[in-house]
């Protein structure tokens, strides 16, 4: 049952593209409730934009429409999900707006400054968050906008409450520790919101500004 900890943290091979279907199917209607309330938030006026975590391309396809004259950047460490967020967005790819990066937060370097990076459901396999919200708010222009989508370990699954931190991976509690960690990271005006519950589940987004 390790497994199921480790896949979803860096899916590979065949379980991992099992694993990336999964995610479209649970995750997209999550993505794009992130997406949206940031775009709200702050307008859809940005010109470079990054997801961390990128997954199977759902919220590269979300952010490249709320973000009409952005260039895209998804950046992976699942070659696995590489493979599968290039067939979702093959389009956009071959149009330039949309470039895939196989790798972690280190590659920000090579893209800053970005306005915005979006994290969802990526915060719990940072085993050292301070270093990933560091390398995040040094790519960032000044003010530019951090936006972590996650679950609090209540409203994640069973399976998940078990088996991620069997593997290493970091559940939190309240909004309270979340919010620790970006403002320990530098991240000013750091806000919560909270999404209606979705089959029970609580979902969250927190922002922050370099």
């Amino acid at each position: 049952m390790r497994l199921v900890g480790r896949q979803f943290g860096e899916p590979r091979g065949l379980v991992g593209r099992l694993v990336g279907r999964a995610m479209v199917r649970g995750n997209a209607g999550f993505n794009r409730w992130v997406i949206s309330s940031v775009a709200g938030a702050i307008g859809g006026d940005l010109t470079r934009v990054v997801e961390l975590g990128s997954g199977p391309g759902v919220g590269l396809r979300e952010l490249l429409q709320a973000f009409p004259r952005a260039q895209v950047w998804g950046i992976d460490r699942s070659p696995v999900m590489i493979s599968q967020a290039r067939r979702r967005n093959l389009r956009e790819i071959q149009s330039g707006r949309l470039a895939l990066i196989e790798g972690d937060t280190s590659a920000l370097a090579e893209l800053a400054p970005v306005d915005l990076v979006v994290a969802v459901h990526v915060l719990y396999f940072w085993h050292r968050p301070a270093t990933e919200l560091g390398r995040i708010r040094a790519g960032l222009r000044p003010d530019g906008i951090i936006a972590i989508g996650y679950r609090l370990r209540e409203d994640m699954p069973r399976v998940s409450q078990r088996q991620f931190p069997a593997v290493g991976h970091r559940l939190y509690d309240s909004d309270e520790q979340v919010a620790a960690l970006l403002n320990e990271a530098g991240f000013q005006g750091v806000q919560h919101t909270l999404q209606e519950p979705d089959h029970g589940s609580l979902g969250r987004l927190v922002t922050g500004k370099a």
